[in-house]
Order: structure tokens, then sequence, then C-alpha cells
């Protein structure tokens, strides 16, 4: 690095310091063991039937789709 960058890099540690206290609080392989352990996310019959009826309807009204493009 030349100086320029590290002119800019010292200017960025003193305008936006970290956090005080960079060591973690506890430890998070339990919660992310207890996390990976829940049963997956159950999706409702209305999502699915939403989703149904507009692949029903894009297969059927097929100049629709840049309209629904747009509008995601």
């Amino acid at each position: 690095m030349n100086e320029q960058d590290e002119a800019l890099k010292e200017m960025l540690r003193r305008s936006a310091p970290g956090p005080p206290d960079r060591e973690l609080q506890r430890d998070l392989w339990p919660a992310i063991r207890q996390r990976l352990e829940r049963p997956p996310v159950q999706i409702p019959w209305g999502d699915w039937a939403i989703a149904a009826t507009l692949l029903l309807c894009l297969l059927l009204f097929p100049e629709t789709i840049p309209a629904v493009l747009y509008l995601l």
C-alpha cells in the first residue's frame, strides 16, 4: 500500500470506530445447534393456493409475464 492508502485507512478508523468490546459475550454454537434442531417452517395452504393460481395464470396468459415481473 502506498502512503495515501495508509492515510485514508487511518482517517476511516478515526471517523468510524468499531464497537468498544470486540469479544463475544457468549458462545454462539448452542444457539446455532438449537436453531438447526427446530422443525422446518410450515407454509400455509393459502400461500400454496396463491402460488398455484399465479402459475396457472402465467401458463394460460403468458403475455402477463412482463407485468408480473415488473410488479416484483
